[in-house]
């Protein structure tokens, strides 16, 4: 399973159809992202429906898009794990691709490699590229220095937390 984490909508879902095409997985797993009120009143969009959109308009058929769902839908790359983990246990899956963003994937691996001790799955991690910058440039641009700052703070937090 291809395993795309929530946030990053214009390039997440890009990535993983890439990775669905080149036939590394059978089908892709998303989990339905919590609804914000914007999105109750019908003014935009849920992420998860445009990360799904997106994969669907690239070529991934619908029924190889399954979107795990929990009551309120989840917050935090942790909610993620933990939904995939419930998914693992119940289905045939020996390995899992999960992509996010490069930033991201020191916090979402430790944070999953926890959450899925003990099953018999093995995790990669594909990291997926910013849009408008990368590791060679990220402090020339808000958006980098946002991303990194963010990202730190974030890892920071799931330390003490999830200890």
């Amino acid at each position: 399973m291809i395993f795309v984490l929530n946030g990053d909508y214009d390039t997440r879902p890009f990535y993983t159809s890439d990775l669905y095409h080149q036939g590394l997985a059978p089908v892709i797993g998303i989990a339905d992202s919590e609804v914000s009120p914007a999105e109750n009143l019908g003014l935009i969009p849920n992420e998860t429906d445009i990360a799904v959109g997106v994969m669907e308009r690239l070529g991934v058929p619908s029924d190889k898009i399954i979107e795990l769902t929990t009551d309120g839908g989840v917050t935090s790359t942790f909610d993620e794990a933990v939904l995939l983990r419930q998914y693992i246990e119940s289905h045939d899956i020996q390995r899992v691709i999960l992509v996010t963003s490069v930033f991201h994937t020191r916090r979402a691996k430790w944070i999953f490699e926890r959450e899925l001790e003990g099953l018999p799955v093995t995790l990669e991690v594909a990291a997926v590229p910013y849009s408008r910058f990368d590791e060679t440039n990220w402090w020339q641009s808000e958006q980098g220095l946002i991303a990194l700052n963010n990202e730190y703070i974030k890892l920071f937090y799931y330390l003490i937390k999830y200890k």
